[in-house]
């Protein structure tokens, strides 16, 4: 297929691998917490790097566990690439059809430069075992192609609006459930992340987790995909999180091929 990216493009995570955020403490003493919350992380894969950070505020609350309004401000850094073969416009001359063939084409090497921000205002609450956090507000997200590639004329800086919501179910004194989903306008960026957690501890929780991640530059027809297992471990005022497994992209012309990633994500209440 003449033109195609042959590599996964970068799975902006808008909330869920870009902004992992606090989940509901276990034994801790409430009046310990603060109401600032400050997290930050890096996410890596074949091909791509994303480095974020953010902070949520409890406004009028007791805490940032109190039910309440909430904002958040987030922003990132990270670079992709992928190999794309050049356009060609001599394709159907009967005596030049080699050059259109899989071997006739030289797929080119691209960078792609990839930053984000985002202002969401939300509501935290609580619900018996259920914590549900809802936060609608304005996002930016800007590409620039360090090399330009013919294929794609999508550089630049997108404004638009972005909705999130996370739910935390605890299902147990030993096991949890956790759902995050996202969607932004700017450059049409939907992502969903499941997790469940045993909690090996008081303090360390392991389990799987999925995660469902699509943009403009994945197309109309493709997505991108995450299986792997994670670990996270929680104190008075922070938590970190550890996560790895295996990434793939899937669309209707080529197969999936699968690759690894892995996630830190640090966060502290203050």
């Amino acid at each position: 297929m003449t033109g195609s990216v042959i590599a996964v493009s970068l799975v902006f995570l808008p909330t869920s691998a870009k902004a992992q955020t606090s989940d509901p403490p276990t034994n801790w003493v409430r009046e310990k917490y603060g109401w600032r919350e400050a997290y930050g992380g890096f996410d890596v894969a074949r091909d791509q790097w994303l480095a974020y950070s953010g902070m949520t505020f409890a406004l009028r609350s007791a805490d940032i566990y109190s039910d309440g309004w909430r904002l958040r401000i987030g922003g990132g850094y990270g670079r992709y690439s992928y190999d794309s073969a050049p356009p060609h416009t001599n394709c159907g001359v009967a005596n030049q059809n080699d050059i259109c063939s899989e071997d006739g084409r030289a797929a080119q090497h691209f960078q792609v430069a990839h930053s984000y921000a985002e202002v969401l205002l939300g509501y935290y609450l609580q619900l018996g075992r259920l914590t549900a956090k809802a936060f609608a507000g304005a996002s930016m997200s800007s590409e620039q192609h360090l090399k330009r590639d013919p294929n794609k004329g999508d550089d630049g800086t997108t404004f638009g609006v972005k909705g999130a919501l996370e739910l935390w179910l605890t299902l147990n004194a030993d096991s949890w459930t956790s759902l995050d989903l996202s969607y932004s306008t700017a450059r049409n960026e939907s992502s969903a992340r499941w997790r469940s957690g045993w909690r090996f501890s008081p303090k360390l929780s392991i389990g799987p987790e999925l995660r469902y991640d699509k943009n403009i530059e994945t197309g109309d027809n493709a997505w991108n995909g995450r299986a792997g297992l994670f670990t996270r471990y929680e104190w008075s005022g922070g938590e970190i999180s550890l996560a790895g497994g295996g990434l793939w992209r899937v669309d209707d012309w080529s197969p999936a091929v699968p690759s690894a990633y892995g996630n830190i994500n640090v966060l502290f209440q203050y």
